[in-house]
């Protein structure tokens, strides 16, 4: 029966959305109150001088049109649509989690994923993994995000609620985000409808992937599909300032939240499917440029390039046609990124051409809706020129092209995506596109970028001087040449790609400092105390700074833990010591062990550190006997001077196991710096939050 009810939840969702729509539209609500206003007496409010509100009546046909502003009154239950899609979306998601709870294998989406031998959190995990429950999810998200927009707008529009451009806006944004949330909608219930049923159920299910058996599996795919719902919004607000032809610091303001917060739980869904390929797999084996790890990082890439074109446009009023452009680019190469990994366009040629519905409805609306904004945008494009130029040296010029060069990067990452697939489809031809192509490609855009993001902190807005920049950024050039001196002197024989990594990473971390210092300590209109410069300096400037270091900090450990990784293999036997950097290991030999769903061979290792005892590590061969599919868990241990990984393999030709010792020095840096990246952008949206309960500003610096 919940099922049923989460189907007719389903229903309403497509039907609300597209009321959302129509409702909030402008467009609707003029032409509905004037001929409200042409055919019978209507009530209207003015405020007196003295602020009593009288009531007159207006007869007959209106002679002129009255203005907007007095044409429709606030909504007193503008949450009202917002609200029921947000209970509508909670019931479906509660119905399919509750059908796989208690393993409704009369759901063919139950049947094909889930077992009833799957452990509890998993079941759960398995809600969100096929193609149907990754659409409610995303459902769900965007709900949430189309209740908090609705509640920012019109919350913000109490102050402003006198002017008609901006509640143009607000109707706008909630119209599109309404249009969007019924296209999904729309579509799950098309391509695949998760609360079908089938007459006679199977006894039991196919079982989970053992590779989705994962809690960091789990914990993914919220933060994927929040940062998905909230480039919806940053779409919607797009959108609507290319309709209303004013694309301006306000949208710039009401965008800051939104940027800030689908970059932080994209770069999440990130960091974590990164630590869990990672874990699984061991550092340099996990899965490099698969479809599903582009389609994550093509959004990211351009929400960090909106991220910077958004404060220029907050400050300045510039870029605003750059600005728009990637406000629908991040969404539209989202939505394609999950047309491509849950469609099977990737799989052989022939088991696709059979499927008659490989997510058909989501490809029709994605073309539908981004053909339609484009041309849009492109109507509307010479409307949305530059106020006032800016010159080559300024923050606003290092801005922009540091944007254009993550837009590139974007473009490469998803040209060597398609590539394989259009290759496929024209002469059948199945190739790979693998790390070679990307590195060649990338490096020459990558490097100049890194290169220019220690500078771009540092410049004036508008207008800078050589001179002026050369002094400024003095003491980060000479720290960073010599790192690079110290690096390539200690280790001659050194490579030239990781002592590029490194001698990047010591300027942008150099550069960031040397910034924050001398804005602490060299300016003295600040105030006396020290503390004080940095309550002056804003939450915006130290998450930026913050963010930039964590990215230093990533990149010096990916390079050095490539220098200087050591590899062992061995075959050992019980008792057996294996020397890794200043570690050893003393292998005890493997034990048959029962999990919840599979067996399991779990050796033993115990872990010295200089002769003296500090862990014991338990790498797994698991074989899970419902799917017939065996996996390797490494054992991980995080110490100060990196990270060790052991995995285990089948018995050699000796008689002995088959031991890979893995040391990663530095390796801890990576995982360090992509946590200070996400802090920074976590501290510039809490604090935004903050400062609306405050019911107060902070400058744009």
């Amino acid at each position: 029966m919940l099922a049923e009810l989460g189907h007719f939840a389903l229903l309403l969702i497509v039907v609300t959305g597209f009321g959302q729509a129509v409702l909030f539209s402008p467009l609707w609500l003029r032409s509905s109150i004037r001929a409200t206003l042409q055919g019978r007496p209507t009530v209207l409010a003015a405020t007196g001088p003295n602020g009593i509100t009288p009531e007159f009546n207006v007869t007959g046909p209106v002679s002129a049109p009255l203005p907007f502003d007095s044409q429709i009154s606030r909504p007193g239950h503008y949450l009202v649509l917002p609200a029921g899609l947000l209970l509508m979306a909670i019931v479906a998601q509660a119905a399919l989690l509750h059908a796989f709870i208690v393993s409704d294998f009369s759901l063919p989406i139950v049947a094909n994923v889930s077992h009833s031998s799957t452990p509890l959190l998993f079941r759960i995990g398995a809600a969100f993994t096929p193609d149907g429950g990754a659409m409610i999810l995303w459902l769900l998200a965007a709900s949430l995000v189309n209740v908090v927009l609705a509640m920012q707008l019109f919350g913000a529009g109490q102050s402003t609620y006198g002017q008609d451009d901006d509640r143009t806006l607000f109707y706008n944004a909630m119209s599109v985000l309404g249009l969007l949330v019924g296209v999904l909608g729309l579509a799950t219930l098309i391509d695949a409808d998760p609360f079908l049923r089938v007459a006679v159920a199977p006894l039991d299910g196919r079982g989970m992937n053992p590779q989705s058996q994962d809690v960091l599996r789990v914990l993914r795919e919220p933060f994927l599909y929040l940062g998905l719902a909230g480039l919806m919004v940053i779409y919607a607000l797009t959108l609507s300032g290319l309709l209303g032809c004013k694309f301006d610091r306000r949208i710039a303001e009401t965008l800051r939240f939104w940027v800030i917060a689908s970059w932080v739980a994209l770069g999440a869904a990130i960091a974590i499917n990164a630590y869990r390929s990672y874990s699984q797999q061991a550092w340099g084996n996990w899965w490099y440029w698969d479809t599903a790890e582009n389609s994550l990082l093509l959004p990211w890439l351009l929400t960090t390039a909106l991220v910077h074109c958004r404060a220029v446009l907050e400050k300045t009023e510039t870029l605003k046609g750059w600005t728009a452009f990637l406000g629908l680019s991040a969404l539209a190469v989202g939505w394609f990124g999950v047309y491509l990994t849950r469609s099977d366009l990737f799989g052989p040629l022939n088991e696709t051409l059979m499927k008659p519905n490989d997510s058909i409805a989501l490809l029709v609306g994605f073309c539908a809706i981004f053909a339609g904004s484009y041309y849009l945008f492109w109507r509307r494009g010479d409307e949305l020129g530059e106020p006032r130029p800016f010159e080559l040296l300024s923050r606003e010029s290092s801005m922009f092209i540091n944007s254009v060069m993550l837009a590139l990067i974007a473009a490469v990452v998803l040209i060597g995506t398609i590539y394989p697939l259009v290759l496929r489809w024209l002469d059948g031809e199945n190739i790979t596109v693998g790390g070679p192509f990307y590195v060649e490609v990338l490096v020459p855009i990558v490097v100049p970028l890194l290169f220019l993001m220690g500078f771009a902190p540092t410049l004036r807005w508008r207008q800078d001087e050589m001179w002026m920049i050369g002094r400024r950024m003095k003491l980060a050039a000479i720290l960073s040449i010599i790192i690079v001196l110290f690096v390539s002197i200690r280790f001659i024989d050194l490579s030239p790609a990781p002592l590029i990594g490194i001698g990047l990473a010591g300027w942008i971390l150099t550069a960031s400092l040397s910034d924050l210092w001398a804005r602490l300590w060299r300016q003295p209109d600040h105030g006396e105390s020290k503390y004080r410069n940095l309550q002056l300096l804003g939450p915006r400037y130290l998450s930026m700074t913050l963010a930039h270091i964590g990215l230093a900090v990533m990149l010096a450990g990916g390079a050095a833990s490539s220098v200087w990784e050591e590899q062992v293999v061995v075959s050992a036997r019980a008792g057996q010591s294996i020397q890794a950097g200043p570690y050893n290991l003393q292998y005890e030999g493997v034990a048959l062990l029962a999990g919840e769903n599979y067996a399991t061979r779990q050796a033993t290792f115990i872990l010295y550190r200089h002769a003296l005892p500090v862990t014991e590590l338990f790498p797994e061969i698991r074989y899970y006997p419902i799917r017939g599919v065996e996996t390797r868990e490494a054992g991980i241990w995080h110490g100060r001077d990196g990270d060790l990984h052991v995995s285990i393999g089948d018995r050699g030709d000796d008689g002995g196991r088959v031991v890979s010792v893995r040391f990663l020095p530095m390796m801890p840096w990576v995982w360090a710096g992509m946590i200070l990246m996400l802090t920074g952008g976590t501290i510039s949206i809490l604090t935004r939050i903050f400062l609306r309960f405050q019911k107060n500003g902070v400058s744009a610096s």
